[in-house]
């Protein structure tokens, strides 16, 4: 998982494993649950805490172009990781290009795909890899797919309802495979945050047996509160 690779989960540890689930839902596209009317520019920055210290800093955001939509994520947690991604959008809201840089725990790490004709095309070059180098990647996918760096800025688009449980295909853009990502709302909750105190949506994003906890806005328009890795020290906590 990435978060974002989700960002900061390129280099996390291995997360707890995810709570029970209800009979799962079909797996649809991610872009059948947007709600047009909340793509808009936006930037929203956060705290990124340590073991509850203050040890670096995220944005995430959108911007409509000319042919839909660039979807942004910059991180940086001290000499863990600096990690910026572009994703965009046509305006159908399929990807057609993601481009990341950075440095993780050390070492350069690229990513440039390409998708098109039904197909994502590109290479890898991460630490995951190992001592092969880069990736190669030229792989079948359907239009439906994101990738999963596109995951965390599409969510203030969302249809965000208490009753909101869907499951869609997310291509590994570091390692070339689809997962399935499963995302629900728990309830209803209150949240305190360094931007202030929110009445928000928890929900939880569920990859295989890893979980992020999420507080998202009740009202639109809507924002991520909250990201917590369930298992490890790392909590993300909208800032301003």
């Amino acid at each position: 998982m990435r978060l974002t690779r989700l960002a900061i989960t390129l280099v996390l540890a291995p997360l707890a494993a995810a709570s029970a689930q209800s009979a799962a839902p079909p797996v649809s596209a991610l872009r059948d649950h947007i709600d047009r009317a909340q793509l808009r520019a936006q930037t929203d920055s956060f705290v990124v805490l340590v073991q509850g210290v203050p040890r670096g800093w995220q944005r995430i955001g959108m911007r409509p172009t000319a042919k839909g939509w660039e979807l942004f994520d910059a991180i940086a947690i001290g000499a863990m990781v600096q990690q910026s991604s572009a994703i965009t959008l046509d305006v159908a809201l399929s990807e057609t290009a993601l481009r990341q840089s950075g440095v993780m725990s050390g070492r350069p790490m690229t990513i440039a795909l390409d998708f098109a004709n039904g197909r994502v095309r590109g290479t890898a070059d991460t630490p995951s890899n190992g001592p092969s180098g880069a990736l190669s990647i030229d792989t079948a996918v359907a239009p439906t797919v994101v990738d999963d760096n596109a995951v965390t800025p599409l969510l203030t688009a969302l249809r965000w309802r208490e009753s909101l449980d869907i499951r869609f295909p997310v291509f590994t853009s570091g390692k070339a495979t689809i997962v399935t990502y499963r995302l629900r709302v728990l309830g209803a909750d209150t949240v305190t945050v360094p931007a202030g105190t929110f009445d928000s949506w928890r929900a939880e994003l569920a990859i295989g047996s890893s979980t992020l906890s999420l507080h998202i806005t009740r009202a639109a328009p809507y924002r991520i509160l909250r990201m917590t890795s369930v298992g490890t020290p790392f909590d993300i906590q909208l800032a301003k």
